[in-house]
């Protein structure tokens, strides 16, 4: 009944100064990640997903692309950890490092809900944009995406200060920008900014 317990990590867990394109995990029990592709997510989203594999009690995450200059990521698994032998899931978890000297803490959250129904959709995106353009959405993958929780809700953690605008999207091509009429869509008619003096924005 007891979840899978993470002993080590490498780099540590909020580590400054990130230099390499590999982390890894040690647990103490052997561990499975499922469903990779939709489970796992890096933020702020690169160009390549980072290749995550798991042997024995080890978990691997190999980065793809270059990192930005003194900007915090965020590997987020959800609950795609899990014990091989009984399933119980490690959840919620997420590794965070910097590659500067600080890492950022800003918080943004809200409820994405359907406006003909008042009921949410699971499968919608929720979308983060630095570029404030109004066709960047149409373009360019966002900077910071976003899953729904059960009750509606999503979180963005981690965020630097800035301003930013918002969207909500149901990705029908997997591309993670709006580019079809067919695709449900909706967006913040403001722009919303982050900055020390607004610690947690909602």
């Amino acid at each position: 009944t007891l979840a899978p317990v993470l002993v080590r990590a490498s780099p540590e867990l909020k580590a400054l100064n990130f230099k390499g394109n590999k982390i890894t995990l040690t647990f103490n029990e052997y561990v499975e990640v499922l469903d990779v592709q939709n489970n796992v997510l890096l933020s702020p989203l690169q160009k390549n997903n980072p290749a995550v594999n798991y042997s024995l009690k080890t978990v691997t995450i190999k980065l793809k692309d270059s990192l930005l200059a003194n900007t915090t990521y965020s590997i987020q698994f959800g609950n795609a950890i899990k014990d091989i032998n009984e399933g119980n899931v490690f959840p919620d978890f997420t590794y965070v490092f910097s590659t500067g000297n600080t890492l950022d803490s800003f918080r943004l959250t809200g409820k994405v809900l359907l406006a003909e129904t008042g009921m949410a959709d699971s499968t919608i995106h929720v979308l983060l944009y630095r570029n404030i353009h109004d066709t960047a959405v149409q373009k360019l993958k966002p900077d910071y995406l976003a899953k729904l929780k059960g009750d509606d809700s999503f979180t963005f953690y981690n965020l630097p200060a800035g301003t930013f605008k918002l969207y909500a999207l149901k990705d029908g091509d997997g591309n993670k920008y709006y580019n079809s009429k067919t695709e449900l869509f909706a967006f913040m008619d403001s722009i919303i900014p982050i900055s020390e003096q607004t610690p947690n924005v909602t």
